[in-house]
Parts: C-alpha cells; structure tokens; sequence
C-alpha cells in the first residue's frame, strides 16, 4: 500500500521530497544545555585532518569543509568517526534550502561510520559543535532531514534542536524548478 502510494504521489505531483527544517538557537542554552556523556570527543578540525582519515567515508566528506564552513570531527580515539559541516555566508547560498540572517549557519552534512551508529556519535557531535558555533558568534542554526529518517530526528531531538518547519518539493509537470512549499512560521516558535 505505501509503495502505491509512493507511485501515485510522484505521477500527481513529479519528483518530490519532503524535509523537516530543525533549529537551535543560543538564546538561554548556558544553563539549560542537555549533558551527554559518551566516549567520545568532538573538535573543530580542518580539511587536512579529515582527508588524512584511514576511513574512505570519512575522507569523501572533505569537500564540505573549506572557506563558509566550520568542521567538526567526533573521534574514538584518535580515530574520527563522525563529522559534521556547517556552512554559512557565501558558501551557503549554493544550497540556499533555508533563508538564513546574518549570524545563522546550517549543518549542512553530518555523518558516522556505519560500525558506530546507535552509540551516540551524532548526538554529542551535533550538541559539542553547537556550543562551539554558539561561542563562535552565531545565535541560531538550522538543519534539515527528511522527514522519515528516524535516527537523524532523534539525535537532532535529544540535542534539544525544534522541529519547526515542515518543506515540500514538488515538481508537477517536470517543471524546470521545483515548487517549494513550507509550512509552519520560524516566528512563532520558541527556539531552545
């Protein structure tokens, strides 16, 4: 039943696909910040750092660092595995899926090797790197995951990010851009 759904939607609306828009802002999070206490360390690295990584997922990631970004590595060890990338300014208007005002960034990738998943590297990557950014000048971040992976929303959830948007790329038609639809306001909420 869900794959015929699936089908009738893509012949209805074309291609499409659907986000959750999460956000964190730095507004009152000294004292109220979740603590998670794991194994593992989170720093700010550079390109060179991820691309000297034994792990070939771990180095494909390079390409998401650089200038308008600020990279972060979770290690085991010494061994990275997880990263995250935040882009801001100029080097986000290429992706551009959110609006974003001066002193926001987006965590535009974040990733942990396959052997480590479920152990909470994504959390305490997204919650370190989110201080840091904080410390950096940046009042409010954002991130998107789609909308069914479940892992990613409840990382981004126990790291105390807002769920507050809903964004829906539909392309009837085959149209040559996309219609975008966003439901929700980013005024009403309360961000923590």
């Amino acid at each position: 039943m869900k794959e015929l759904a699936k089908k009738l939607a893509r012949a209805i609306l074309g291609e499409y696909s659907a986000y959750y828009v999460y956000a964190k802002s730095g507004e009152g999070n000294s004292s109220t910040r979740p603590q998670v206490t794991l194994p593992f360390r989170v720093e700010s690295v550079e390109e060179s750092v991820i691309q000297s990584s034994p792990d070939l997922l771990i180095r494909e990631q390079a390409g998401y660092a650089g200038p308008g970004s600020h990279a972060y590595a979770c290690f085991d060890g010494d061994r990275i595995v997880g990263l995250g990338f935040y882009w801001f300014g100029d080097r986000y208007l290429k992706r551009n899926f959110w609006p974003l005002a001066d002193g926001e960034a987006k965590l535009v990738q974040i990733v942990s090797l396959p052997e480590i998943r479920g152990r909470g590297v994504a959390t305490k990557l997204i919650m370190s790197s989110f201080q840091d950014m904080m410390e950096k000048g940046f009042s409010r971040l954002y991130a998107r995951i789609w909308h069914s992976n479940t892992p990613s929303i409840r990382a981004f959830e126990r790291a105390g990010w807002v769920r507050i948007a809903l964004v829906l790329e539909i392309n009837p038609l085959r149209r040559s851009q996309p219609t975008r639809l966003r439901f929700a306001s980013r005024a009403p909420v309360r961000l923590t």
